[in-house]
């Protein structure tokens, strides 16, 4: 199975940490980061292929994951205009490279091995929502219409809406419509943008499902708030 994690940003909500380190290498208990946990957690299920985007301090990610995970498949995409553009420009250097069946996900997600299981394990394309949250103001909203993923938005408020988080897992034909319009949105100079905005372009036309967590630990990392509620929640037996 592909992987992709998407590291290419500042991460400059958590400045007191990413001054000098990519926000995948924050420390998020004793002895891990947010990055090493994430690949430390998916190994357990199975072997993969990893891919990484990089950006802010791109060779400290893969001097890090090559010290700590020397035996791991690990391609790299750098974007080298991480700075002007948002992270739909570090999914279109995907193409055509990674054109299969794939997992894709945020650099900043704390998840539990559980919900990994899940994700991996789905024959379906889904990606992750949270039934047992209220809405957030200003992160991820999901739309389902008739059991389907519809829009994915900040914008998107409605009693048809949850709490989404960008764990993804796709199938190769709904993959590879995503990456069709993400290719169109870039050409087009649209790269300020979600990659989330291209989604809801083709979302008609894919087979994109929820997946309910229900409550089980997966969410970013945006802030120190964020951070601190997932150290908590990590302790906890």
């Amino acid at each position: 199975m592909d992987i992709c994690i998407l590291n290419s940003g500042f991460g400059s909500r958590l400045k007191k940490y990413t001054e000098h380190m990519p926000k995948g290498m924050v420390p998020i208990d004793g002895s891990s980061t947010i990055l090493s946990r994430q690949l430390s957690i998916l190994n357990s299920i199975g072997t993969h292929r990893y891919i990484i985007t990089t950006g802010y301090l791109d060779g400290k990610i893969q001097e890090y994951v090559g010290r700590e995970f020397p035996n791991f498949m690990v391609d790299y995409y750098p974007n080298i205009r991480y700075a002007s553009t948002n992270y739909i420009t570090s999914m279109d250097l995907l193409y055509p490279d990674c054109q299969d069946e794939i997992i894709l996900m945020h650099g900043d997600l704390v998840f539990e091995l559980s919900v990994a299981q899940d994700i991996l394990a789905s024959r379906k394309s889904i990606v992750v929502v949270d039934s047992s949250l209220p809405l957030p103001e200003k992160d991820f909203k999901a739309r389902v219409k008739n059991g389907r993923v519809i829009e994915i938005g900040i914008d998107v408020f409605g009693p048809d809406c949850y709490a989404c988080q960008p764990l993804y897992h796709l199938r190769k034909q709904d993959w590879n419509i995503w990456q069709l319009e993400i290719q169109k949105f870039c050409k087009n100079g649209n790269e300020s943008v979600y990659a989330e905005n291209a989604l809801n372009e083709v979302s008609t036309t894919m087979e994109l499902y929820p997946f309910d967590v229900d409550g089980r630990l997966c969410m970013e990392i945006d802030n120190e708030a964020d951070l601190e509620k997932a150290k908590q929640l990590l302790e906890k037996p």
